[in-house]
């Protein structure tokens, strides 16, 4: 080799070695590692979808392998105009499960609990309303969703409002009123509170807060530098906005935070930050040169633990085990009241997707699962389905627009009768009958509607009525209109025509 052709291999090399301290020193908003994939393709479909759902900001992260090879941050954090970037913090919603049992088994590991034994072996003082039962369950079954514990019975600990330092406890202790919905370890049903109890366990085995524990030992460790477990830190840090729907129109709300939650899903995270933690979940627990857990134990997170409603389906500790499009998909959405989030893992791909919006809503309910189903199949070379509104939507606005409508043409009818009635004049001798069918019939049948759209409904869906109130607010409006039709016509009914009876009974005499 000559001298000329030598300084050309110098200058090359030199030249590379610029190139990729530029690429790793100076990330932009959107940077990608990887060149086989067309990630404007996956602008382009984001984009749409965001127009489509009127959705004000998102964050999006593709993991591939041990790298993560797109990190993007797609329109506005707040309402002054604020853009979301990769490191925006989001609230993760039920996504957060699987930090909690991540942490759980980081201390099965270091021999501090066991999967199989009961939850009293950590909480002696543990207990639902069925003493024998509350010795039955174990962390496993806590693990699995299959304590017991009813859907309905979480949701009403998402929606309390606890910032004391005793949160999670105060949480768990009040299970000692709650009945279980089905034996223990018999058959799946989601419920929050499950890992609300395991987030207790975490805090009474290690001897530290659940927040200070998950902030050691899994955000420290896997760089999860904009990842909180304090709505006022990640606020600090520049936490997006979240919005609900109204009617289609995205109104920015607060929701009462819930430190007792903290452990089912009130985590505050970045897309970045979560793009890390699934590297360590699909790489035998290694992130970098860190392992947070071992490969047997990530794979028996990962393992398919029980079945679940839906077909072909199965749950293992904090995960989804399924398929999407013939793929071996593990996954799971988080819904708060005001933002929604999606994990998604290929295994056989070593593909993950992280996404995340600041706006909740009945719309919202299964659509963020499918624009997460478009990126990753963009991300295979495939193409992404059409949108198409999920078919839950329309049972669930079916459930509540049903009887506000019935409830609505109710009142009117009766309104009509009313003026009709008094136009035409009481009849001169009124009976029993009478009064039956002229005042308790209608009666009977404002109450009945009330009770569907102040109980009904709410039982339906597993929702208090404030639960309603702050994830679907347009509903929750509907719902209260309706009730307030109902009662205020009922009173001013029947009252009207108790007077008018008394006074026509007088002019008679």
């Amino acid at each position: 080799m000559n001298t000329i052709t030598k300084i050309r291999w110098m200058f090359s090399a030199l030249l590379m070695v610029c190139l990729l301290t530029l690429t790793f020193h100076f990330p932009s908003q959107a940077r990608s590692l990887q060149g086989d994939t067309d990630f404007s393709a996956v602008d382009v479909y984001v984009e749409a979808q965001m127009e489509t759902l009127k959705i004000p900001g998102l964050a999006l992260a593709v993991v591939q392998g041990d790298q993560v090879v797109y990190v993007k941050g797609y329109g506005q954090a707040d309402s002054d105009g604020r853009a979301v970037t990769p490191q925006t913090p989001f609230m993760i919603g039920s996504t957060g499960k699987s930090i909690t049992a991540l942490a759980i088994m980081q201390l099965v590991e270091a021999g501090k609990v066991e999967l199989d034994v009961p939850v009293q072996t950590y909480l002696p003082w543990f207990r639902v309303v069925d003493s024998q039962a509350s010795a039955q369950i174990t962390v496993r079954q806590l693990l699995n969703q299959t304590s017991g514990l009813s859907h309905a019975t979480g949701l009403r600990e998402e929606f309390a409002s606890d910032l004391s330092d005793s949160a999670i406890e105060n949480s768990v202790r009040r299970l000692a009123d709650v009945a279980l919905n089905r034996a223990p370890g018999t058959t799946y049903e989601y419920s929050n509170v499950n890992f609300t109890i395991l987030g207790l366990i975490v805090q009474t085995v290690s001897g530290q807060s659940y927040e200070s524990y998950v902030q050691e030992y899994i955000f420290d460790p896997l760089e999860m530098h904009h990842s909180f477990t304090s709505q006022d830190e990640a606020m600090q840090d520049g936490m997006a906005t979240g919005h609900v729907k109204w009617f289609g129109i995205n109104l920015s709300k607060t929701i009462p935070f819930n430190r007792g939650h903290m452990p089912g899903g009130n985590q505050i995270c970045s897309a970045e930050d979560m793009a890390h933690f699934l590297i360590a979940q699909l790489n035998d627990g290694r992130y970098e040169s860190v392992s947070v857990l071992s490969p047997n134990s990530i794979a028996e997170m990962h393992k398919p633990a029980v079945p679940t409603d839906t077909p072909d389906e199965f749950y293992g500790m904090a995960w989804h085990i399924g398929e999407f499009g013939g793929t071996p998909t593990i996954y799971h959405d988080g819904q708060n009241g005001n933002f929604a989030t999606q994990l998604v893992m290929i295994p056989d791909e070593k593909l993950g997707i992280v996404l995340m919006v600041n706006v909740n809503g009945a719309i919202m309910m299964g659509s963020v699962q499918q624009i997460s189903q478009g990126v990753m199949a963009i991300s295979m070379d495939k193409q992404p389905l059409p949108y198409q509104a999920p078919e839950f939507l329309s049972k669930l606005l079916g459930s509540v627009v049903v009887p506000v409508g019935v409830s609505i043409l109710w009142v009117a009818w009766m309104v009509f009768r009313f003026i009709r009635r008094q136009r035409r004049g009481l009849p001169a001798r009124r009976n029993i009958l009478w009064a039956l069918w002229v005042i308790v019939l209608p009666l009977i049948v404002d109450l009945g509607l009330l009770w569907v759209l102040l109980f009904g409904i709410p039982t339906l869906w597993e929702l208090p009525l404030g639960g309603i109130s702050v994830m679907f607010p347009d509903m929750f409006t509907l719902m209260i209109v309706s009730a307030v039709a109902l009662a205020g016509w009922g009173v001013v009914r029947t009252v009207l025509t108790l007077r008018s009876a008394r006074t026509q009974s007088k002019v008679v005499d």
